[in-house]
């Protein structure tokens, strides 16, 4: 819990043998986002966006046909290649169906407050990047913040193999 806000808070750290400039490119480049982050029921997400502070983006799944748009999805911070900040994503009925979620889960999820996440990344020499993600905003107790928490390690995980080896982990 952050006790300034009291409220909770995912953090995330991982080392990757890459450059911050393609950790960059592996958090904002669609190719590469589609590769590792995965989902078994919709397949590959990317998030189209110039990545400019102030920006909106979408949240497309291609394989699916699914986008989820909405103007409060921006982007708060943008300084390439060391932090990335964006509003998370809307959790439209869509979306849900297509995730399996159920509409109770659905209409808690979408009564909760929009959180946000931060991405740090930081050259720690000999071609080693330390990345951190801190997703907050959430009320203490939050569902979203228990589905992220499971989320992100599988996301980050693959998105290091695939940095590290070309191939992202089969099915996150």
């Amino acid at each position: 819990m952050d006790q300034k806000s009291n409220q909770a808070t995912f953090v995330y750290t991982t080392y990757i043998h890459a450059t911050p400039e393609r950790v960059w490119q592996g958090l904002t480049d669609p190719a590469f986002t589609k590769r590792y982050w995965r989902h078994p029921l919709t397949g590959g997400k990317s998030f189209p966006t110039d990545w400019q502070k102030g920006s909106t983006y979408d949240l497309v799944h291609e394989e699916v046909g699914l986008v989820v748009s909405d103007p409060e999805q921006i982007i708060l911070e943008s300084d390439p290649p060391g932090r990335l900040a964006y509003t998370w994503h809307t959790f439209t009925p869509e979306w849900a169906a297509r995730h399996g979620i159920d509409d109770a889960t659905a209409a808690t999820w979408q009564a909760e407050p929009r959180s946000k996440v931060a991405f740090d990344i930081e050259a720690t020499g000999q071609g080693v990047v330390k990345s951190t993600v801190v997703h907050d905003g959430f009320a203490p107790g939050s569902d979203v913040l228990q589905g992220v928490s499971k989320g992100w390690p599988a996301v980050l995980a693959s998105l290091k193999t695939l940095l590290e080896t070309g191939t992202a982990l089969p099915g996150s």
